[in-house]
């Protein structure tokens, strides 16, 4: 049961994260009932087919945010857009794509660079 509640609240706050920052959506819950079939299932698509269905309702008149998983929109354009790309890291072929990019933005990117530069 506490293995079902962390997954619960994590994928709720990272993956299918709504506008309301303080409800998680039941429907997840459906799918963390059995934890051992909980490799079974898709994560990615699942997270890229909401993200995608959260974009449509961006879009609509009267809409005031966007919601979802960002960080994989933020690396799609990252990849994709190199006129939007921070500087890139060198990087294992096994680490995750998106690790190859940080923000001179954000506070310590420096040193996170440099860090992950000798990693």
């Amino acid at each position: 049961m506490e293995v079902q509640c962390y997954l619960f609240v994590l994928l709720g706050s990272t993956l299918f994260v709504d506008k309301s920052r303080d409800r998680l959506r039941p429907a997840i819950n459906l799918f963390l009932k059995d934890h051992r079939r909980l490799t079974d299932y898709a994560w990615g698509a699942g997270a890229l087919a909401y993200l995608y269905r959260q974009l449509g309702v961006a879009t609509r008149e009267g809409s005031k945010g966007l919601c979802g998983f960002l960080t994989l929109l933020q690396a799609w354009i990252y990849e994709y857009f190199p006129l939007f790309r921070p500087s890139q890291l060198p990087q294992s072929p096994d680490a995750p794509r998106a690790s190859s990019w940080i923000s001179p933005r954000l506070p310590g990117g420096d040193e996170a660079r440099q860090r992950l530069a000798r990693y």
